[in-house]
């Protein structure tokens, strides 16, 4: 009998958490200027848009917003910022990473900003879409075949190079 082994996810947060705290470590020393905080202001703004957009989709729909407990979704939330991504929660989270590292003036804040996007892209998103296809069937899977996960931006690895995907408009 073969056993499968579960691996544990973090829950987003904690990830978050210990990416910015390994961005504050990389860039300690390096200020905060009024001209870092102006380039930065933009991408924070737009990143809270975009979680608080979606939370707020997901409340209206009163469907959970906790990405531990995904098979408590009662609703599948395809309007405000998850028309144009899958994942517009961990978009923001990803995008006040990098407004972080731009307030900073630290290129080399960037690499825990890329560790998150990749533990998310790799662990997370899987098992909530895996959760979301048995839930909602057809339905997650259209909404998954007409909407990119990252906002079009394909995020792949070395094996992934040769598959073909494609994004319906």
């Amino acid at each position: 009998m073969v056993v499968e082994r579960k691996l544990r996810r973090l829950p987003p947060v904690v990830l978050l958490a210990a990416a910015g705290l390994a961005q504050s470590a990389i860039a300690r020393g390096r200020r905060m200027t009024p001209s870092s905080m102006m380039v930065a202001a933009p991408v924070l703004g737009i990143s809270i848009c975009a979680l608080a957009g979606s939370a707020g989709s997901f409340l209206r729909h009163r469907t959970t917003v906790d990405p531990v407990r995904v098979e408590r979704a009662r609703h599948l939330v395809v309007d405000g910022p998850n028309r144009l991504t899958r994942n517009p929660m961990y978009l923001g989270l990803a995008g006040t990473l990098l407004a972080h590292a731009i307030a900073r003036r630290s290129p080399s804040a960037v690499i825990p900003l890329v560790g998150f996007v990749w533990l998310i892209d790799r662990y997370q998103i899987p098992a909530e879409e895996k959760v979301l296809e048995e839930r909602f069937g057809q339905a997650y899977l259209d909404y998954k075949e007409a909407v990119p996960r990252w906002l079009n931006v394909p995020v792949s690895s070395p094996g992934d190079l040769g598959r073909e995907s494609k994004v319906r408009r």
